[in-house]
């Protein structure tokens, strides 16, 4: 899965054997797993799936048409084979690796913050605008390609069509024009509705946006009131700003407590 996100690095070339390798790898992971889910299907999201996608036998029963590989059977809007194997390699890839990444620059923000992660722990209500601050402070993908289809001038700049243009969310998310006090972090601080670049706009708005928000908002919800005292245990190590900007390294350190309550 991180090898396969590599496809947004700019020596795409020169990678590309790896990371069609990674992606026959992971496809035939994928249809391993689904196929011991047909035989023993639990309570998950891989599970659930098959469920909307039933086999030629069961469709049989049912007098509904059967599936055929590589497309839906006609008048049938169920998932197909080929359909079902690269929705759960999206949810794989851009439900959880660039979720973790982000959620990795969030605990660094924070550790560098402690005054905001003890307000996180003191008001867990905090953690849907601690998740918009770090979106917008520290963007995964702070670069988003664009093609230019019709000539465009923009600034007393003309582009002409083809042109490829790499435009930057990390300096859009620090507009002076939109942000009081842009570079600094603060969860407490009115930002005035203004949505960060992270996910992209218009037409390529990021379809997995909520689910990454909902799932980097339960982290933020969680840990706080479970690792106090949270802080750097050593210098982190950044990774490449082109494509999927992670963290390396990131030494932390904490006091583990149990919440009161059940």
């Amino acid at each position: 899965s991180n090898l396969i996100q590599r496809q947004f690095t700019m020596n795409l070339a020169e990678e590309r054997g790896e990371l069609e390798r990674a992606v026959v790898e992971l496809n035939a992971y994928l249809e391993e797993l689904i196929a011991a889910r047909r035989l023993d299907p639990g309570k998950d999201l891989v599970s659930a799936l098959i469920a909307a996608q039933p086999d030629d036998a069961a469709a049989a029963r049912s007098g509904e048409p059967g599936r055929r590989a590589g497309g839906n059977a006609a008048g049938d809007d169920r998932l197909s084979e080929v359909e079902l194997v690269n929705l759960i390699l999206d949810v794989l890839i851009g439900g959880v690796d660039t979720t973790q990444s982000q959620l990795a620059h969030a605990l660094r923000l924070l550790a560098e913050h402690p005054d905001q992660w003890r307000a996180l722990a003191a008001d867990p209500g905090l953690a849907p605008a601690a998740v918009e601050e770090a979106l917008r402070y520290e963007p995964i993908t702070p670069f988003t390609a664009r093609v230019v289809r019709e000539e465009i001038a923009y600034r007393e700049v003309t582009f002409p069509p083809g042109t490829l243009l790499l435009l930057s969310a990390f300096n859009g998310n620090r507009d002076p024009a939109v942000y009081s006090a842009p570079d600094v972090f603060d969860i407490t601080a009115d930002r005035g509705g203004a949505r960060p670049l992270t996910f992209g706009a218009g037409i390529h708005y990021c379809l997995g946006a909520n689910l990454a928000k909902a799932e980097l908002q339960e982290a933020l919800t969680h840990l706080p009131a479970r690792l106090a005292d949270l802080e750097l245990d050593g210098e982190p190590e950044f990774g490449s700003v082109l494509g999927i900007y992670g963290m390396e390294r990131l030494p932390l350190r904490f006091r583990a407590v149990t919440p009161a309550g059940p």
